[in-house]
């Protein structure tokens, strides 16, 4: 019995959190832990610094060390050698047939002139950077996804509120004209077009109540949560409060657009690339040191105890020159240099792509405070009609058909209303994803006009 307080506490705190009303700003949070797409853009993200530690490795030095242990065999002859004060015009033999070799080198080489790693150390440079653009985009990308996502929900809530409204209306004006059927105030047809305006209102229904379910599937995956208790759309009037032309928004897409820059990027890498393949074919200069011994002793054809040594070191510079590549380097540089002529076009067709992007929700935009207001009063409008037909209704100055014809058009302009909200709340996401500028700020204005 003492556990029973703990008990309820415990489950009053669970009530409390699972009922907790949830918003844009922490449907988005959940959705950064839990999102596979982000999950894996945050891997390549973080693969750019590894290609940043591999351009700095290609300008370092590289050192090896090799030994071998075997049989082996020599020969070797001098002729007209000389003993300083005693014999001249001498010749030496040494001869191994076989015996024990041993082999030890030691090298270090690192590049000090070298067109081609200049290019492959930018082409790793401007993949890091394209990493960063893409993970830019991703975050963007999340941000729209779990808007349009917790829209969806909160629209389709609202949408069979309204539905639901009127099937209560439309079904309690059909009871009332069986009534009145009933005591010869209506006709049969008025009871039969109720009834069927009662069957296409509750297929409506039956129709948003599974789309309600699909939208409350997708949100929870992306978040992990229950779309319980969302805050809703309400009237949607502050938009940006200093909404600039459209031509400096296509303006500040082209120069920050995620996806312009990923282009613009791969364009330079592909450029580096015709340049590294032309580089193939010309002289690097490295620095070099290298150190070397050979030992060989076994029976041979002047002794039965011959050996041979030899040691061998030098530090200096190494010249590389390609004499001839039979045209295969002209041939690969003028197919990069293609690869880069069609990104060039590539370029431009994004441009355009992002400027109509663009400029259909800045249009959209500027006009959604008009359009918003004419739907507001055509809403008024039908609301004070179908109180009056209403009211005629029951002098007989109008039909039934007339009556739950209003019905349906109050439904409508409501659910015309709603459509807008939510489409302008989007418009403006897209204009700030589109122009390269979309981020938690933007989200917390959109965050703003929920309730």
């Amino acid at each position: 019995m003492k556990r029973l307080p703990l008990i309820a506490a415990l489950t009053l705190i669970g009530i409390s959190s699972a009922t907790h009303a949830a918003d844009l700003m922490s449907a988005w949070q959940a959705a950064q832990t839990r999102d596979p797409e982000i999950a894996a853009a945050r891997v390549l993200h973080e693969q750019a610094t590894f290609r940043q530690e591999q351009a700095k490795a290609l300008w370092a030095p590289m050192v090896s060390a090799n030994g071998a242990v075997g049989v082996g065999g020599a020969q070797s002859q001098i002729k007209g050698a000389e003993v300083p004060g005693m014999m001249t015009d001498m010749t030496f033999k040494t001869s191994v047939n076989a015996g024990a070799l041993t082999r030890a080198s030691i090298g270090a080489q690192k590049a000090w002139i070298s067109p081609e790693r200049e290019a492959q150390s930018k082409q790793l440079e401007l993949s890091a950077q394209i990493a960063q653009a893409q993970w830019q985009q991703a975050q963007q990308m999340l941000i729209m996804r779990t808007a349009q996502r917790y829209l969806d929900v909160v629209a389709a809530e609202q949408t069979l509120t309204i539905l639901q409204r009127q099937q209560k209306a439309v079904q309690q004006a059909a009871g009332e004209i069986g009534k009145r059927q009933a005591v010869g105030d209506a006709s049969v047809m008025d009871v039969q077009e109720a009834n069927a305006r009662v069957s296409e209102i509750r297929a409506h229904v039956l129709n948003q109540e599974n789309n309600l379910a699909m939208k409350q599937v997708a949100y929870r995956q992306l978040t992990g949560q229950e779309p319980t208790q969302l805050a809703g759309i309400t009237k949607v009037s502050a938009l940006p409060v200093n909404l600039a032309d459209a031509n400096t928004w296509v303006q500040r897409a082209i120069q920050h657009s995620p996806s312009l820059q990923m282009i613009g990027l791969q364009q330079t890498i592909q450029g580096q690339e015709a340049k590294r393949i032309k580089a193939a074919n010309a002289m690097s200069l490295d620095w070099v040191a290298q150190a070397q011994m050979d030992r060989m002793a076994g029976n041979g054809a002047y002794s039965s105890h011959a050996s041979n040594q030899m040691t061998q070191y030098m530090i200096g510079l190494q010249l590389n020159a390609p004499l001839s590549t039979g045209g295969m380097v002209e041939s690969r540089e003028r197919e990069a240099l293609k690869q880069v002529e069609k990104l060039r076009y590539d370029q431009e067709a994004a441009e355009l792509q992002i400027e109509q992007q663009v400029r259909d929700a800045w249009q959209n935009l500027s006009t959604a405070p008009a359009r918003l207001q004419a739907l507001s009063q055509s809403e008024q409008a039908s609301k004070a009609r179908l109180s009056a037909t209403r009211q005629a209704h029951r002098t007989g100055a109008r039909t039934t058909n007339e009556w739950l014809g209003a019905e349906h058009d109050v439904a409508q302009a409501e659910l015309a209303l709603l459509q807008l909200r939510t489409q302008t709340l989007m418009d403006q996401l897209r204009l700030h994803a589109a122009s390269g500028s979309l981020g938690e700020t933007e989200l917390h204005q959109i965050n703003a006009l929920l309730k």
